[in-house]
């Protein structure tokens, strides 16, 4: 039986695909069966800070609920996570558990490093700043694609505090090329992103306090930001808005709003990211939320999809050869960005998703 779908896309020339052992061919012959005539198309959505491994904060890993979030992240159309790490290893479990056409694709980190009383207690992996390069080798090793570093944390009494200087970022970068994975460094406290960005790390998680100069230097090199605002916003209510920390949370989203149509313009992978608020399944939100912040509608779609996808390598085309993953919407998602939390069809290796 030969699967046809017709790809509309609001960033691509509609083309017409067959589905040949999952993957998109070019259309030759009859088909049994023809989708997508009166839909718009998108070859993802994708969730680039993603936490599979629990929906609560700071809570040991739940293997089966983590099961039943990649699945549902599917349903609702992503085909895509970057899984930003946690205190153990379930999302990679949750990897070599379920076969690809049951979830997304994953790429995740391991155990967040850190260093001492730079994170909640006993939650990373906390070392000497000196053993940096065999940490990240070794999470590299354990981890699926990425390495993740908590770049700065609030000490009692002197506020936000970086962990690693420019210069053991800088080694991390390297350790984690060597094998073949990217460096992902959280960071809302100010300074820190610009050491991230001149030590190369792959993508900026909240970055709150980036710069002008930042963007330019990150996109460059097409490197990526996920500010993951409604994350950042529960934060400040629960920090309370007059408080120390959330008046710098929101000094920071000032900055972000300022700064986002900059960096989609120079050339930086704006991504949208959950970040525990909701799941990934919830991740439209995030991508309306980087719309209210100064993205176009353009960008903004681009955000949640295809700008994940070409950032980490992936065909946001419908290429021949590719993946045969599509989701299917009633209406052009850049004209009504509602529908991208109401995909018609989700395609996975080109089955549909029930």
């Amino acid at each position: 039986m030969t699967m046809r779908v017709v790809l509309r896309s609001p960033f691509t020339e509609p083309v017409v695909r067959d589905v040949v052992d999952g993957i998109w061919k070019e259309a030759s012959g009859e088909a049994d069966e023809v989708m997508g005539r009166d839909h718009w198309a998108l070859p993802g959505l994708v969730d680039a800070h993603a936490h599979l491994a629990s929906d609560a904060l700071f809570q040991p890993g739940d293997f089966e609920s983590a099961l039943e979030r990649a699945r549902q992240a599917l349903a609702a159309g992503v085909t895509l996570v970057l899984d930003k790490g946690w205190c153990d290893d379930t999302t990679i479990r949750v990897i070599s558990t379920l076969d690809p056409s049951e979830r997304p694709d994953i790429e995740a980190a391991r155990r967040l490093i850190t260093v001492p009383e730079g994170y909640y207690p006993d939650f990373g992996l906390e070392i000497d700043p000196g053993e940096i390069e065999a940490a990240v080798a070794e999470e590299a090793a354990a981890g699926a694609g990425w390495v993740k570093l908590v770049g700065d944390w609030p000490r009692r009494g002197r506020g936000p505090v970086a962990n690693f200087t420019e210069e053991e970022l800088g080694l991390a970068v390297a350790a984690a090329e060597a094998a073949g994975a990217r460096v992902a460094i959280h960071t809302m406290a100010p300074e820190v992103p610009s050491l991230a960005v001149a030590a190369g790390v792959h993508s900026i998680e909240h970055g709150l306090f980036l710069t002008e100069d930042d963007i330019a230097s990150l996109g460059e090199r097409g490197g990526m930001w996920v500010p993951t605002i409604l994350r950042v916003e529960e934060t400040i209510v629960q920090l309370g808005g007059r408080s120390s920390g959330g008046q710098l949370l929101s000094e920071g989203l000032s900055n972000v709003r300022r700064l986002l149509p900059l960096a989609a313009e120079s050339g930086v992978a704006v991504l949208a990211g959950t970040d525990l608020v909701g799941s990934p399944a919830n991740v439209a939100s995030e991508a309306v939320k980087l719309g209210e912040y100064g993205l176009s509608a353009r960008q903004m779609v681009a955000a949640v999809s295809v700008s994940g996808l070409s950032a980490t390598g992936r065909s946001d085309a419908f290429g021949v050869g590719s993946t045969a993953d599509a989701v299917l919407f009633e209406a052009n998602p850049v004209e009504e960005p509602g529908v991208l939390a109401h995909p018609s069809f989700v395609i996975r290796s080109g089955r549909l998703v029930a």
